[in-house]
């Protein structure tokens, strides 16, 4: 018998049955605080502004977990991502977080016991777990296929970021330009350009011809922006979401680094950091000393949809009364129902040692302009790259001579080849194969 393969998940469910205890953490929460300043996602709390002021900042970015009882993924896959789809879930918070900043802001403060309204709302339906949402667990897991990835096949921090870049093309009312770095080398020239440019009107339609992506959403989207176009003929900014795939450290991750990490969450663009446990992706979002702060995607509960469904599989056959309620018309045509959105934010500061996080990682900025791009370079340079030798990544204006021209992604058929994007220069190295499925 394999112990260790029934002793760990065990031992991961009595700890989450143990530290759910509200007592338990009211004591962890003060000692987050204990001679050390928190950041949040560019955030600065005091320890004057107490436990409580960072568990509502936290409360208030979307949390994405594990669901069950979803519309099968393709119609015949899974009806759970329950041991396979963390990393997607933390790949759905930073693009969750990127999309409030986009068209809420910052400082967005979630309202508890309030039904979800405006853009809040319309972003929370993209991340619903059924097909006709862009950014459902379905697109991602599907998108994945082109990136040699399974249904079901769990993702490293890589191929998340690659799948984000490709999901983002038809997104144009965000009309989000997403970079994703290689080799640990974020090169300024192609990172403007990615930023400058949008995808022509026939690119969403060169995806769809080989795609499962739902036209009729990707249609609405498009027609709210009929000036993207424009916009990129006149060379003007797209906001940009930036992600960095890094590994630091072989086998653990090296302590050199700390410095760096901790002047990255002091950016005002962070939107923080994929990656987690061993076997366990987490998204993390603050830090404080050698803690980081983090939400967790390991709980599983019943899918939400768009439309009114038993979402546990049970249905008694009998017609309810209900209190009318508005109701909003779906990508696809259909009634909208309003949205719990409670399961959304997590209400819980999970925090953990910096030397139990796993080495491969990506690190995630939002520049929404041009000036605020520039900015953050100059404070890339100035802060987080030289608090730490060797220092996080490199940082160059110009492409490496030799190196092939850079050809910003637009939706094309051709498969991007995952060896493009490897760690550390070296050509047969996979970021991804440190990662394990985690078994429920």
């Amino acid at each position: 018998m394999d112990l260790d393969g029934f002793i760990q998940p065990a031992l991961d469910m009595l700890e989450s049955c143990i530290t759910f205890e509200p007592s338990y953490w009211e004591t962890r929460e003060k000692t987050l605080l204990e001679g050390n300043d928190v950041y949040i996602l560019g955030k600065e709390i005091t320890k004057q502004n107490g436990p409580n002021t960072i568990r509502n900042y936290v409360t208030s970015r979307l949390w994405f977990t594990y669901r069950k009882n979803f519309p099968a993924i393709g119609g015949t896959g899974p009806e759970s991502d329950q041991g396979w789809g963390c990393m997607l879930r933390c790949a759905q918070m930073v693009l969750g977080e990127t999309l409030l900043r986009r068209h809420i802001g910052r400082d967005y403060k979630w309202k508890r016991d309030t039904q979800p309204e405006g853009d809040y709302e319309k972003i929370l339906r993209m991340f619903l777990d059924e097909k006709s949402a862009l950014y459902s667990i379905h697109q991602i897991a599907q998108m994945g296929v082109s990136e040699g990835k399974a249904v079901g096949e769990w993702f490293g921090p890589n191929t998340a970021a690659q799948v984000l870049k490709k999901l983002a093309v038809f997104d144009s009312w965000s009309n989000i330009a997403v970079h994703v770095a290689m080799d640990n080398i974020v090169i300024d020239s192609d990172v403007r350009m990615m930023a400058t440019v949008s995808p022509p009107s026939d690119a969403v339609k060169l995806i769809l011809e080989n795609s499962s992506l739902d036209e009729s959403h990707v249609n609405s989207m498009n027609a709210e922006t009929p000036d993207a176009e424009e916009a990129s003929a006149s060379g003007s900014w797209r906001p940009l979401l930036l992600i960095i795939p890094l590994r630091l450290g072989l086998t653990t991750i090296n302590k050199v680094y700390l410095p760096a990490v901790q002047e990255f969450f002091k950016l005002e663009t962070c939107v923080g950091i994929i990656g987690g446990r061993p076997n366990r992706a987490l998204y993390f979002v603050g830090i404080s000393g050698e803690k980081l702060i983090y939400l967790d995607p390991h709980y599983c509960r019943p899918s939400i949809t768009g439309q009114r469904r038993p979402v546990d599989g049970y249905d008694d056959g009998f017609d309810h009364l209900e209190e009318p309620q508005p109701s909003l018309i779906t990508p696809d045509g259909e009634v909208a129902t309003p949205l719990d959105d409670s399961s959304y934010h997590c209400d819980l500061l999970l925090y953990m040692d910096y030397e139990e996080v796993d080495p491969s990682l990506a690190l995630c900025l939002f520049c929404e302009s041009e000036e605020v791009f520039e900015r953050t370079t100059k404070e890339l340079k100035e802060n987080v790259l030289t608090a730490s030798k060797p220092p996080l990544f490199e940082l160059l204006d110009q492409r490496p001579k030799g190196w092939p021209p850079f050809e910003p992604y637009f939706g094309v058929k051709t498969k991007i080849e995952m060896n493009e994007f490897h760690d550390m220069g070296d050509p047969n190295f996979s970021q991804d194969d440190d990662f394990e499925v985690l078994e429920s």
